[in-house]
């Protein structure tokens, strides 16, 4: 095999011919002097070949790296003729030069491309010897590219879907009205999740049922239909939405979202409680109900030290209150534990007698809520579906905007998350065409 001919096609260009060939192992540096072929040269704008030729434009270009050697720079004669056709002069066609980064080859690009897929913009830029601005632009132009490619798969699963928003900044409230108005409002991106894939199937900003509708767009009226259960919190714009778009769906109320408003209810009752035993001036309530002892107050006994037991028993029986608000935290995780409807209606009933006997106000609120949305607390005992996978890709997408020190532009961020958390990325789509030629934009 041609050494020469293997190595053109190792940097993924054609038409070329290798005059010189230098490299320093120091450095790992490789440098490629290449001529463009006579009989290849062809008009830029109508395809046909030159009549003439005028001169070499001596030209420097990046290529993939190769090998040890990561810095690769192609030193490239392209030829300027004369096209009889056009009746002007120009420079040869090059379907290899990428056509918005004429520094680099469409080989460099999509290296490049695919490595922004999995790091950041400056730790590429750093391994392929390059500036981040330039990676960065590459990046924002690449994404937009693969979005115009972007097809969901054909087996894709949405018998279970998920729903849950995540915080993309905060900005200035400009229409702020009265004193006590906030000053400062939060943006969130909405993400449609299927828990079977582990991806963001669709996004939207804000955190309404306008964002959510705007994610199920992306799904076709088949797929809508097939839709079986769906993982939200409480929130009632999403459930509506869910109920007019997916009509054979079940709306799952999420247990750690329901665990979190119990202990809020449970908070509120420490609060007050808190507030008597420093009023009281008694010393061991007040220090076992502080606010960094809240956590361990809701727990679950078999989560406890013997030490935290025997302190909670003892919290127990010198307040009425937080015994029985500690009861029913327990009794309410109890009930979601339950394994079918009826066992967990038996239950559910059981805690209301409960509350009703407490007349703790916090739980009598609570309550209420429950007896709201009890359907669909019955959803998720029937398929123990949640929104973990939602609330594990939350937390991957809040490590990507950390290293990105935050986003500005939110549809850069959209994508983003697509490209690492979704099928935005050279996995699901093919991109192979893109090592050689790129179209003209």
């Amino acid at each position: 095999m041609d050494f020469h001919k293997a190595i053109i096609e190792f940097l993924g260009i054609q038409d070329v011919q290798i005059e010189e060939i230098w490299t320093c192992t120091k450095s790992m540096h490789l440098k490629i002097t290449l001529r463009q072929n006579r009989s290849e040269c062809f008009c830029s704008k109508c395809g046909l070949q030159f009549d003439a030729v005028k001169e070499w434009v001596k030209k420097s270009i990046q290529g993939p790296p190769m090998g040890i050697f990561g810095k690769v720079e192609i030193i490239f004669f392209q030829l300027r003729g004369y096209c009889v056709d056009c009746n002007r002069s120009g420079i040869a066609k090059a379907d290899w030069i990428h056509p918005e980064f004429p520094s680099m080859t469409c080989g460099f690009a999509e290296v490049a491309g695919r490595l922004m897929e999995e790091t950041t913009c400056e730790a590429t830029a750093r391994l392929l010897w390059t500036d981040s601005m330039t990676m960065w632009r590459l990046d924002q132009w690449r994404m937009v590219l693969m979005e115009k490619r972007l097809v969901l798969p054909e087996n894709l699963n949405v018998q279970n879907l998920a729903a849950d928003e995540v915080h993309f900044t905060t900005i200035e409230n400009k229409k702020r009205v009265g004193l006590f108005a906030k000053r400062h409002q939060p943006l969130f991106i909405t993400n449609l999740v299927s828990p079977k894939h582990g991806k963001v199937l669709a996004n939207a900003i804000g955190r309404d049922g306008a964002a959510l509708e705007e994610c199920l767009i992306k799904l076709t009226p088949k797929q809508l239909m097939s839709v079986r259960t769906f993982a939200v919190d409480i929130h009632e714009p999403f459930i509506s939405i869910i109920r007019t778009e997916c009509r054979n769906a079940a709306v799952c109320i999420d247990r750690f979202h329901l665990a979190q408003k119990v202990n809020e209810a449970f908070d509120k009752v420490r609060r007050a409680e808190f507030k008597k035993a420093r009023e009281q001036k008694d010393d061991f309530t007040e220090g076992m109900l502080e606010p960094h002892r809240r956590f361990i107050l809701v727990a679950r006994e078999s989560n406890l030290s013997r030490k935290e037991k025997r302190l909670l028993d003892k919290l127990r029986d010198t307040n009425k209150e937080i015994h029985t608000g500690m009861l029913l935290v327990e009794y309410f995780h109890r009930a979601l534990d339950k394994a079918t409807v009826v066992s967990f209606r038996k239950a559910l009933t059981a805690w209301y007698l409960l509350i009703r006997e407490s007349k703790l106000e916090p739980f009598l609120k609570l309550a209420k809520l429950i007896r709201k949305y009890r359907a669909e607390i019955e959803a998720y005992i029937k398929s123990g579906l949640t929104t973990a996978t939602a609330e594990g890709l939350n937390n991957k997408i809040k490590t990507l905007k950390r290293m990105a020190y935050g986003y500005t532009n939110p549809k850069s961020f959209l994508r983003k998350i697509l490209q690492r958390c979704g099928f935005l990325n050279s996995r699901h789509i093919n991109t192979n065409d893109l090592f050689f030629t790129v179209k003209t934009p």
